[in-house]
């Protein structure tokens, strides 16, 4: 983004953007550019924090006033995430909603589509909670349920239609796991009680302790099969965080 805004104020378009890694922000000097002191992926900090959030963006725009540059500031707050009161740790978080058993007699991949239906069949009414009750969810494109069976038809060896969307396969497959990752954690912060997680708690668990993440798993490893190009660069990038291939 930075690169891009250098072409944008050449056609006397103002910029501003929020950086998560200073070092970069400082090699390819953009006009201006916010700092913040958040995990990548955070730009504007945890989630459910609307002050905080407001108070980065109006720093960002604020930038906006400077007439020279390149400017780069970091945003003021010493804080650098803001905790709900009573959250566990990051090491101490644990998923509040507990699956039931796999059944016995099953196939490898019979156990972990079996596992992975039912998880996501558990956990839609705590994601529908939470949708109620915030008005807005960052799932996109595919609902659970469409993302589940885009997954489950290709690694039994389909290539599912992509409903309702002109998307090439790998896109579908990389939005989809977009969609079910912010479904699993939507619903799993719904249940009463329940405290939001810090980003690397939810991701061992997701990646390592439900069918869901072994599901994106396979895929993943089914795309690095293929002799498309396309599909081998979405299990190499796209799918998985390399922190947890």
């Amino acid at each position: 983004m930075g690169g891009l805004a250098h072409y944008l104020e050449a056609e006397g378009i103002p910029t501003t953007q929020i950086s998560l890694i200073r070092e970069h922000t400082e090699f390819i000097r953009p006009p201006r550019a916010l700092w913040v002191p958040f995990e990548l992926g955070r730009p504007l900090g945890a989630p459910d924090h609307p002050d905080l959030q407001r108070r980065i963006l109006l720093s960002a725009l604020e930038l906006l006033e400077a007439s020279g540059g390149p400017v780069l500031e970091d945003f003021p707050d010493e804080k650098v995430e803001p905790v709900t009161e009573g959250a566990q740790e990051s090491e101490g978080w644990a998923c509040p909603i507990s699956f039931a058993p796999v059944p016995d007699g099953e196939t490898d991949i019979e156990i972990t589509i079996s596992a992975f239906r039912r998880e996501v069949a558990e956990m839609r009414s705590w994601y529908d909670i939470g949708l109620e009750r915030r008005g807005r969810t960052a799932v996109g494109n595919f609902d659970a349920t469409s993302a589940s069976e885009l997954f489950i038809g290709y690694l039994l060896g389909q290539t599912p239609p992509v409903p309702d969307l002109d998307l090439p396969f790998p896109v579908a497959l990389r939005l989809a796991s977009q969609d079910l990752n912010a479904f699993y954690f939507e619903a799993v912060i719904a249940k009463p009680g329940a405290t939001t997680p810090e980003s690397d708690a939810f991701n061992r668990w997701f990646w390592q302790e439900t069918a869901g993440g072994k599901i994106l798993k396979a895929v993943k490893e089914q795309c690095l099969g293929e002799s498309d190009r396309a599909l081998r660069l979405a299990g190499t990038l796209l799918l998985v965080p390399m922190s947890q291939a």
